[in-house]
């Protein structure tokens, strides 16, 4: 991170450090942090040097080194909110304090900024009397494929009769609050009667803007839009991934997306829980959302409130430059890295999921069939390369990754697939390394050849890119 003005000097910073150590921060929290307070500077879609200035001060005052923060580039949100939440008492204070100065570096609070800091706070548990039974997480969801920008979803995993039936009578209520905030309710039980009663319109709406829908697969929309149940959708759009990933939906929810302007592969959503009454719930929620500034450190003695006010920066009245930076500026950055000579080279990032991203290609998936990912994945691990002849040592291995990330339930499936692509005298082998040659060629053009399965016959095949340029999410679900 480019440093600008600082705030304390180096003798100052090495005084303070003994008495900031005190505060927990591990190597994997201050990663985690810096993923936080960059997500936080860029949910408006402008960066200024005041926000810059915060950050300075703060990444020295709490020794957050390059060496931190070139580790976040592959941490999802939710993931550094999961690090955080560990941390004791004075370190959420701490983060509180920083968060606060953070969104008041640039002398305004945007909504987007607001929402963000609340679903932090919520995530990492901190004890606050604000906060006290408000249950909420913050979720960061891959490749959705449709932003639901400035609405806030019912979602639920079993239809709740009871809770459905305080929201129809309170839905006027719920949705003049959000309103307030610029939000829109969008409750799906009113959405599927709104299309069943304009079935007609709704009909030829489709035929226009899905033209490639077939006249049965329209009959049976049609169909079916009067068995459609929230929980139904709830379960499509939201909580197949969820459960995948260890978050069991026990309550029905409000989903809130949160804006965030920078380049990201995830879309970040509040999950609030609503207890008993929806009304009163979101209620309670904006009464900590909309006083966010005011919040006050909790449960410290004396000497630890000392300690953080090392955190406060010196105000800075001078003229503050700003910036935008969107996913078209990061487009830019990377197309001029890609004509640099050795920086064209981007790096590998590997999903927990098994997807492939290019990182410095604007994290582009290389998209490509479940089983062809298995095989690029084993590949990946195996830096000496493997005889294909061989491969057959590593089905075990194959199978593992195959089974982790195919969307296919069946075992016998799974091995069938896995047996046909070690088969040395079939076709399929080749056919997926070239499916895989194929999707790298498509996304890279002349600069794929790094990335590709290649080797002459009879001898190892091998993946010519540097290791240190590859990044596993969870490098022990695939070994």
């Amino acid at each position: 991170m480019q440093k600008y003005n600082t705030f304390i000097t180096t003798e100052e910073v090495a005084r303070l450090q003994p008495k900031i150590e005190k505060m927990k921060f591990k190597e994997i929290h201050k990663t985690a942090l810096a993923k936080v307070l960059s997500d936080l500077i860029q949910s408006d879609g402008i960066v200024n040097q005041g926000e810059m200035d915060c950050l300075t001060h703060v990444f020295e005052v709490l020794n957050i080194t390059a060496a931190s923060t070139k580790k976040l580039a592959n941490l999802s949100l939710s993931n550094a909110l999961f690090y955080l939440k560990s941390l004791g008492n004075v370190e959420k204070m701490a983060i509180l304090k920083i968060l606060q100065q953070l969104s008041m570096s640039d002398d305004s609070l945007d909504p987007n900024e607001s929402l963000l800091i609340s679903a932090m706070l919520l995530s990492i548990q901190i004890d606050l009397p604000e906060t006290h039974d408000i249950h909420a997480s913050l979720v960061s969801i891959p490749n959705l494929a449709f932003d639901t920008q400035n609405a806030v979803l019912y979602v639920e995993s079993n239809f709740d009769t009871e809770t459905n039936t305080k929201i129809e009578k309170e839905y006027d209520k719920i949705c003049d609050l959000l309103k307030k905030s610029n939000r829109e309710f969008f409750y799906l039980p009113k959405v599927l009667q709104e299309m069943s009663s304009k079935r007609i319109t709704f009909h030829d709406t489709l035929s226009y803007l899905e033209p490639t829908l077939s006249d049965e697969q329209l009959a049976l929309i049609n169909t079916n839009i009067d068995m459609m149940t929230t929980a139904d959708l709830s379960k499509e759009i939201f909580l197949n991934y969820l459960n995948i990933n260890g978050f069991n939906l026990e309550k029905p929810c409000f989903f809130f997306k949160i804006s965030n302007k920078m380049p990201s592969r995830f879309q970040n959503f509040l999950i609030l829980e609503i207890d008993n009454d929806p009304l009163q719930t979101l209620q309670q929620f904006y009464q900590l959302n909309d006083n966010i500034t005011q919040l006050k450190p909790n449960g410290l003695t004396d000497k630890e409130k000392r300690s953080l006010n090392r955190l406060n920066a010196k105000a800075n009245h001078e003229q503050k430059d700003e910036v935008q930076y969107t996913g078209f500026h990061k487009v830019i950055i990377d197309t001029l890295l890609k004509y640099n000579g050795s920086q064209g080279i981007s790096r590998i990032f590997v999903a927990e999921s098994g997807n492939i991203y290019l990182t410095d290609r604007n994290n582009i998936e290389v998209k490509m069939s479940s089983i062809s990912k298995a095989l690029y994945i084993l590949f990946l691990l195996h830096e000496e390369g493997i005889k294909l002849n061989y491969l057959v040592d590593h089905k075990k291995q194959l199978y593992k990754i195959y089974r982790h990330i195919s969307t296919y339930g069946e075992d016998e499936l799974l091995r069938t697939a896995v047996d046909n692509i070690i088969d040395v005298t079939g076709t399929t082998m080749s056919a997926n390394i070239s499916r895989i040659k194929k999707s790298f060629i498509s996304v890279l053009g002349d600069d794929a050849t790094l990335y590709l399965i290649q080797g002459n016959r009879n001898e190892k095949k091998t993946i010519n890119l540097d290791r240190k340029l590859v990044v596993f999410e969870n490098r022990s679900l695939f070994e």
